[in-house]
């Protein structure tokens, strides 16, 4: 039987010797970050796809749907991971399994692979990428078409939730199936099922460490006590705390300054606020601002990650808004009293100083669109209020995102060309890789049958004709063309989005780019480019998780056929509850969504960012003559940056260590988000976890550290999230709990936010 097996690789295209040395230092390195947490056995009769499992996992999948669309119209809008779901339905696992045994209703012991099924379909509980779509256009405040009935609605949100499976099985023998490709995202998961369930890991269930004692504590309650810890501390940043959310560090040193009430200084605006500015060296003490990937993704790629983000955050962000870059940079602001020039922010403001409205303030999309024209571009009204501008951090947002996209081209293209070329060779010589081949996981899982790829093309060719039908005989229109050219934008993106993701752990979109692309092609259309957006973001989206998920059970010995049931079962479901829910939030949720704490803001950002695609049309945003199209430039610097360590690779010294230039993730910056606090702490962590304890404590570090991580996300995203003003310290006049009434009385109130009376100026 060896010498067959032995024959049968020799039939499969074999790498080249320097090919051969990079792969088994890759499958070494990748073997020494999974092998201790993963099952190094398999018993194919264990049950996976039992009634059990699919009640409970459909049970949390329905909670999920509901709790997490509902959670995503509040202004400070956060999610319940699939990890919520993993810990509570462990002793509903339990419980089932006492009651007497029968073949179909209680097949025996609670299984991990059960519980695995059960997150699969409780991780299809989040918030489907078309409820944007349907709440912009329905919403009474927003587009306001409330005549587009829940089954239309159900029909666009079904096709951006399911055409991307496709893609996704059509490429698993190059996302999933090689060794090199381990998905980081998925330890942490891997390491909650271990700590529950009794399985022979690579590391044992009792190590010893020299000169440090035994560590006997089970993977169980070591979880468990990490758990209740996390539990109890977030409450500090969350509620006693909440300062600790956010730590504009650089306005503690800075102090506040000594203009009037809310008047920032000039440091504190542009560098000092996290909230305001760029956060120079912001921290944050609250666990669900941090999150595990800092523990689980390889600390090659945290470090490269970060020190892209923290050149552009610190550095070219401030320069940019020092030299005026673009214009205005000093006048765009949100505050009507003070002027505080704004960095942080995602809206639009007036350019036109002959405008009816005041130069440097926010215009909303609704201001140029036409209603009585399918929310198009009103002209009239945009050439008011044109050039539109946007803040020196949001145009670098758009340009890293343009850099990121022909930059993962190139990387992948460079390091990873041969590879692929090889895989696919083989795959159409229907013969294994030499390679993957010799993952111990692969071999485990010759015992199942694998889910054939003429079933991903039918899944494919269906959805393909439901997205033509949706955008046809919808309020979701789109030309009937749209969904082919946006499968074709997928098909060329999956894989090099696809890698980078399986060998970091950092995750690429499509968004910026399917805007920019059928913004040009129709512009000023903003229905359909909206809807284009959401297909071709959503389509890589879903294919990539699937890739995950796929992979998770590749490690964990579940039959594909149950990891892709799961998968689509769940998806359907979440598809059905989500919408309704979004529907019920809408018109049926009294006053709540007129309160400070329930105001939509994502999806009003997906609103306004149809102003600019859609209404705008990246023509007049970006196009030649425009404000922005320097911008442009970003998709060669780009595309040429990987040629740099490729090149150094090849003619100065080879290295693997070329290959940790990144430019993919060098470029994958967050740009405008809440708070700017993801440089310090996340660093910090990474560092003590995958340096110290890797090599001081490593078997520590095997057994524990993704056990941890797994148990403060868990215990962290219960605790609720509150709005507090959280750098009250870089205002003058502030309070932890508001300004003081100088702030107030400026702006002809007598009251402040908490309902102090405040006397009139005279």
């Amino acid at each position: 039987m060896a010498d067959e097996k032995k024959d049968q690789l020799r039939t499969s295209e074999t790498p080249t010797p320097d090919e051969d040395v990079r792969a088994t230092d890759e499958l070494n390195n990748v073997l020494d970050r999974i092998n201790f947490i993963t099952p190094q056995t398999d018993d194919p009769n264990t049950p996976a796809f039992t009634l059990r499992s699919v009640t409970i996992g459909v049970f949390w999948c329905i909670a999920l749907s509901f709790a997490n669309t509902t959670l995503s119209f509040r202004s400070n809008a956060f999610s319940i991971g699939a990890n919520i779901a993993v810990i509570l339905s462990y002793p509903m696992g339990l419980a089932w399994s006492a009651l007497p045994k029968h073949t179909f209703f209680n097949p025996g012991p609670f299984s991990m692979k059960e519980h695995v099924i059960i997150f699969i379909l409780s991780s299809t509980g989040g918030v489907p990428y078309g409820i944007d779509n349907v709440v912009a256009q329905i919403m009474p405040k927003l587009m306001g078409n409330t005549s587009i009935t829940y089954v239309q609605a159900l029909g666009f949100v079904l096709v951006t939730q399911f055409l991307g499976y496709g893609l996704s099985g059509l490429t698993r023998r190059f996302l999933v199936k090689p060794t090199g490709m381990w998905w980081p995202g998925n330890l942490g998961t891997i390491a909650l099922f271990t700590s529950f369930h009794t399985t022979e890991a690579g590391d044992g269930d009792t190590q010893v460490v020299a000169g440090s004692g035994t560590w006997r504590m089970s993977r169980f309650k070591f979880f468990w006590i990490a758990f209740v810890a996390m539990f109890i501390y977030t409450w500090i940043p969350e509620f006693l705390a909440p300062s600790l959310q956010v730590i504009s560090f650089a306005c503690l040193l800075a102090g506040r300054g000594k203009g009037v009430s809310g008047a920032l200084s000039n440091f504190n605006a542009v560098a000092g606020s996290a909230t305001n500015g760029v956060g120079l060296f912001a921290l944050t003490f609250d666990w669900n601002l941090i999150g595990s990937v800092v523990l689980t993704a390889p600390f090659w790629a945290i470090c490269v990650n970060l020190f892209g983000s923290a050149f552009l955050l610190y550095i070219i962000t401030p320069i940019m808004f020092s030299s005026d870059a673009f214009g205005l940079n000093r006048i765009m602001t949100e505050d009507p009293v003070n002027k505080n020039p704004l960095i942080n922010s995602a809206h639009l403001f007036v350019g036109n100083p002959n405008s009816t409205l005041p130069l440097g303030s926010r215009v909303k999309p609704t201001y140029f669109y036409n209603k009585s024209d399918n929310y198009n571009l009103n002209l009239t009204a945009y050439n008011d209020v044109a050039p539109v501008h946007i803040t020196s951090l949001f145009a670098l947002g758009y340009a890293t995102s343009f850099l990121t996209i022909t930059a993962s081209i190139s990387h992948v293209f460079l390091w990873y060309g041969n590879d692929i070329y090889r895989q696919a060779k083989n795959a159409f010589k229907q013969v294994k890789d030499e390679v993957d081949s010799l993952d111990r996981h692969a071999i485990l899982n010759e015992a199942y049958p694998d889910v054939p790829d003429w079933m991903y093309l039918v899944l494919l060719s269906v959805c393909t004709v439901g997205a033509v039908l949706v955008s046809l005989f919808t309020p979701f229109n789109m030309p009937w063309w749209g969904p082919f050219f946006n499968l074709f934008l997928c098909a060329i993106f999956i894989l090099p989005f696809g890698i980078v993701q399986a060998i970091s752990g950092f995750s690429l979109g499509l968004n910026v780019l399917t805007e920019f692309v059928i913004g040009l092609m129709i512009p000023g259309q903003t229905i359909a480019v909206m809807a284009f957006k959401s297909w071709g973001t959503n389509n890589l989206i879903q294919a990539l998780a699937l890739s995950q998920d796929l992979k998770l059970g590749h490690y964990l010995h579940i039959p594909p056929y149950a990891m892709v049931g799961a998968q689509f079962l769940g998806t359907f479901i979440n598809s059905i509850v989500a919408t309704g829910a979004a529907y019920y939030m809408m018109f049926k949720s009294g006053n709540l969504l007129d309160s400070p704490d329930w105001q939509y803001i994502g999806y009003q950002v997906f609103f306004s960012a149809g102003g600019i695609w859609g209404a705008i049309g990246p023509q007049r945003f970006f196009g030649i003559g425009s404000l922005y199209q320097n911008l442009l430039w970003s998709f060669l610097v780009g595309s040429a940056a990987p040629f740099l360590p490729w090149l150094a690779n090849k003619y100065i010294r080879r290295s693997t260590y070329w290959q940790y230039m990144n430019f993919p993730l060098i470029f994958t910056f967050a740009g405008v988000t809440s708070y700017q606090i993801n440089v310090i702490i996340p660093l910090t962590i990474a560092m003590f976890a995958q340096l110290f304890l890797f090599a001081r404590r490593k078997l520590f570090y095997q057994k524990y550290v993704y056990v941890m991580g797994a148990a403060f996300d868990g215990s962290s995203a219960i605790v609720a999230l509150l709005n507090v003003p959280v750098d009250y310290y870089c205002y003058p006049g502030a309070s932890f709990r508001d300004y003081d009434c100088a702030y107030y009385l400026a702006q002809g109130l007598n009251v402040t936010a908490e309902g102090v009376a405040c006397g009139v100026r005279k």
